[in-house]
């Protein structure tokens, strides 16, 4: 255990006095008189208590990685694109019955007999001749007509980076704390000291 300064000093002053005590006891016993007697006096060394500040932990530098950060994105795909597709109508015909001329009127002369066995000619109007003819007529020519398919999207998700990664620089200073020391205040020593009876 570690005493005060103080109470070392009572100590040291105690032992000063049986050490006293004893000299003048050696003294009258060896028949020392008078002021030609001295005794040995022996001082004990003199210590006390200092408070002293120690580094228990130097200062440390550490790195802290933080890992990136990542963001789920929804983005609209088109997995096809708008397309037209044809539609072709053929055209339309019909079948248009027509009169026509075959042959114009005509005159012809023509002889024959009469019911007397007489020759006789004359005039005779031969009637036009018509007929019937049939032919397809076109009522709407071919056409063609697009259907638009508008495009197809879908939604996809992916992952983005908000954030790198980062390394992080943290320094943690150093740790001190206090202790108290042993210290040597005065050393001991030995003198003679004229006794006094």
């Amino acid at each position: 255990m570690v005493r005060s300064l103080s109470s070392r000093r009572f100590l040291a002053a105690s032992a000063f006095t049986t050490v006293l005590l004893l000299g003048a006891g050696a003294a009258e016993a060896g028949g020392c008189r008078g002021s030609a007697c001295y005794n040995l006096v022996n001082t004990p060394p003199v210590y006390g208590t200092i408070d002293e500040t120690y580094q228990v932990q130097p200062s440390q530098v550490q790195r802290r990685v933080i890992p990136a950060e990542y963001e789920t994105v929804t983005d609209n795909v088109m997995i096809a694109p708008a397309r037209q597709i044809p539609h072709h109508r053929a055209a339309v015909y019909e079948t248009v019955t027509e009169k026509v001329l075959i042959s114009p009127a005509t005159r012809r002369w023509e002889v024959t007999r009469d019911a007397w066995g007489n020759t006789v000619g004359c005039w005779v109007d031969v009637p036009a001749q018509y007929g019937y003819q049939s032919r397809r007529v076109e009522v709407s020519p071919a056409t063609v007509e697009y259907e638009t398919v508008p495009a197809v999207y879908t939604q996809r998700q992916r992952k983005v980076m908000v954030r790198a990664t980062q390394v992080v620089r943290e320094e943690i200073p150093a740790v001190y704390a206090t202790r108290q020391r042993q210290v040597l205040v005065s050393p001991g020593s030995q003198y003679w000291s004229r006794a006094h009876y």
